[in-house]
């Protein structure tokens, strides 16, 4: 039985993004080995014909390709997309790219096996959406793939977006989880995004994250890399949800590293031995060295013996503020006098 699927939520708001798929229709998803029927591929009717002349003529006659023009509105979106987040830029960035140099490439699609005449996108989701949002194109050339069920057209689509500059880890991390949720075992889904398990351990972190968080990490998904993410979640399970958001929020809003991030996480889930580490320094002289680290302070300097007396004063003084006297053992108290005998 496929697992229930992950909570999204936190990953679509509205307005701000435009989701790949509602995390309610994974449910719907076939398992491993599961075939649902495919009907078999009805072309557009007549009234659904591409208007766009130059599209048309890209379709090669002589190749084995199942190649045609599809009207975007018979496109749905795929529930094991690769791709979470579609910003409103990005898809009117594509809008004005069509417009200005027209379809390159062909969208990648399946056979609908639950609505006859209908596709589920393998690849080119942002073209769709482009054309149905700004009203560039009426159809699109597309590949229809009928050798491919709803996982392998979801992985054909997460081969095609690995090579694109869009594609984040946080792509990754939902899309190797949906997958999850669907049956894959999650090693099988590391070998196949040629992982490591060590990696998918920190992809699968973000799952782990409490939706304030992930909503940070969604609003800068190229600044939360999987091993940023990572440490988040380890400061969140340890700390608490405010500590989690506080520095996810302070890392968003700075020029920081990865780095400085995981220092920080370290520091706040262990902040004596941390400072201990971190909080030291090392001067050197002609005539000695001063070290500190943490709380213990080492000196060790020849001085002249003009300055010696004034030193040794002067380093006394100082002692006085922070030495502790020990205190005395019994053999040192002296015993009192004895009293003279008349």
């Amino acid at each position: 039985m496929a697992k229930a699927p992950p909570k999204l939520s936190g990953l679509i708001k509205t307005g701000a993004v435009v989701p790949a798929t509602p995390a309610h229709e994974l449910a719907d998803i076939p398992g491993p080995g599961a075939s649902a029927p495919l009907e078999p591929y009805a072309p557009p009717a007549a009234d659904e014909a591409p208007t766009q002349e130059a599209q048309a003529t890209a379709v090669d006659s002589h190749s084995r390709r199942n190649l045609t023009m599809l009207g975007v509105h018979l496109i749905d979106p795929n529930p094991l997309a690769p791709r979470e987040i579609y910003t409103p830029e990005m898809i009117l960035n594509r809008a004005e790219d069509l417009r200005a140099q027209g379809q390159h490439d062909p969208i990648h699609v399946i056979p609908n096996p639950n609505a006859t005449g209908r596709f589920i996108i393998c690849d080119g989701w942002t073209r769709v959406q482009a054309c149905r949002e700004h009203k560039v194109f009426e159809s699109l050339l597309a590949e229809i793939h009928t050798e491919f069920g709803m996982q392998e057209s979801a992985w054909f689509g997460y081969e095609q977006n690995e090579g694109r500059s869009q594609h984040c880890d946080l792509d990754r991390a939902m899309f190797y989880e949906k997958l999850i949720a669907a049956g894959e075992a999650p090693a099988e889904v590391a070998r196949r995004a040629k992982v490591s398990k060590t990696m998918m351990s920190f992809y699968r972190a973000y799952a782990k994250l409490p939706e304030d968080v992930l909503e940070i990490v969604r609003l800068h998904p190229h600044k939360f890399g999987a091993t940023e993410v990572y440490q988040l979640a380890k400061l969140h399970d340890k700390a608490g949800i405010r500590k989690a958001v506080a520095l996810a929020n302070k890392y968003a809003s700075e020029d920081q590293t990865q780095r400085w991030l995981t220092n920080q996480v370290q520091a706040l889930l262990n902040p004596v031995a941390h400072k201990a580490k971190t909080s030291g320094k090392t001067i050197r002289y002609a005539n000695g060295v001063y070290k500190q680290r943490g709380d213990v302070f080492e000196l060790v300097i020849t001085v002249s013996a003009e300055q010696r007396e004034a030193f040794a004063q002067g380093l006394e003084e100082l002692l006085e503020l922070a030495a502790i006297q020990p205190e005395p053992a019994d053999d040192d108290v002296s015993p009192e006098a004895p009293q003279a005998s008349s």
